[in-house]
């Protein structure tokens, strides 16, 4: 999930200027391609106006929701995460975004709607990002009203399957499935298990697709600028837009002992460590940039503004090489038994990570400082 925090940035900058200036911002502009003269495609139509009434950016028993996918899924839409980053509710996406109701066509006994959330601007500095997203849903009939579905069930409804330890493939027909990638994947799982979470004993459902666009249709985009990312873990699943078998870094999630209270910076940095390390060269590649703006931006870049994350972004996410570089460092002194405590502390705040890694060290504050910037040093001429 490598783009969540671009949107937050862009939407910062973006929310003075743009509003739309409308009493009602919970209203849809309706493609004259719409047969408005329907009952059942108005019917659609005041399903998802309902649906945005109803705070879809909170999750909860929405009642324009189908049972189903409440009883499968405690976030149910797929798109909700992505489609109301940077802290917006359903009036201010409505408000910066204005949705367009591009179509509502039928699909057997089921309708699908799709609608366009741009903005008005035209300047140049923010044209790249006017279009938020473009969300597709579907409405399916229960028992006598319309509620809403994710793509993902018709989409994959001709897929095939393969299971392979806790991992179940699930892939289109035009996917040539890779036996010895899958393998790979399950011995990398059995021994991440073995090493941090030997209790655990669930499964996932591992989504594969080639492009960011087709993974984007099964979080119910047709199109997405708002969290565009090549692969992502999320409840009971893995998605991916690599076409492969093997994503160690999204395995990580999966599979780590759950600990709600752990530090963003130290949930992508054991990812980047223990999963993307798979591939050394990308991994080096990341772990080089912050050891370059170390070095060259150090006002800004810095143990501090990374770790607490009041500097997020330079063209990369900070978080994920300066994570991976705690990890290094706690796994280098402690080995599996420290990073181990330290996934399971109480790290959200600055002052209580910080304090956990010198307690697993035995570093003082500025000892640790010192030991994380060297530990990076190593990546900077590479």
């Amino acid at each position: 999930m490598k783009n969540i925090l671009l949107t937050i940035i862009f939407l910062g900058g973006f929310y003075p200027l743009f509003a739309q200036d409308n009493t009602d911002p919970i209203s849809l502009l309706i493609s004259s391609r719409v047969d408005t003269t329907s009952e059942e495609i108005n019917a659609i139509i005041k399903l998802y106006e309902n649906y945005y009434r109803s705070k879809p950016d909170s999750v909860y028993d929405n009642p324009y929701w189908n049972k189903k996918e409440k009883t499968l899924y405690k976030d149910f839409d797929f798109s909700r995460i992505s489609i109301f980053q940077g802290g917006m509710d359903a009036n201010t996406l409505f408000q910066y975004f204005s949705p367009f109701v591009l179509s509502v066509e039928p699909i057997g006994a089921k309708y699908q709607i799709r609608v366009l959330f741009s903005s008005a601007t035209t300047d140049p500095k923010y044209a790249g990002s006017k279009v938020w997203c473009i969300q597709k849903l579907n409405a399916v009939k229960e028992g006598e009203s319309w509620v809403l579905e994710n793509l993902i069930v018709e989409l994959s409804k001709g897929w095939s399957s393969k299971k392979l330890g806790c991992i179940d493939y699930i892939f289109p027909p035009t996917h040539e499935f890779d036996i010895q990638e899958a393998e790979r994947a399950k011995s990398f799982c059995e021994e991440i298990i073995r090493r941090f979470n030997p209790g655990y004993d669930g499964e996932f459902k591992y989504y594969i697709t080639s492009s960011m666009d087709d993974m984007g249709l099964l979080e119910n985009f047709d199109y997405y600028f708002v969290g565009i990312t090549s692969g992502k873990a999320r409840e009971g699943m893995i998605l991916t837009a690599k076409g492969n078998e093997f994503y160690p870094h999204e395995f990580i999630h999966k599979l780590l002992p759950s600990n709600p209270k752990r530090n963003f910076v130290i949930e992508e940095g054991i990812a980047q460590f223990l999963g993307t390390k798979e591939n050394k060269e990308e991994y080096e590649s990341l772990m080089n940039k912050l050891a370059v703006d170390l070095e060259e931006r150090s006002e800004t870049i810095n143990f501090k503004s990374v770790i607490s994350q009041s500097e997020r972004f330079n063209g990369y996410q900070t978080a994920y090489p300066a994570g991976a570089a705690i990890c290094e460092l706690v796994h280098g002194h402690s080995g599996d038994q420290g990073l181990l405590q330290l996934l399971m502390a109480d790290t959200m705040e600055y002052k209580n990570l910080v304090t956990t890694i010198c307690l697993i060290t035995k570093l003082s504050e500025q000892e640790l400082e010192m030991k994380w910037s060297e530990t990076l040093k190593k990546y900077r001429n590479l």
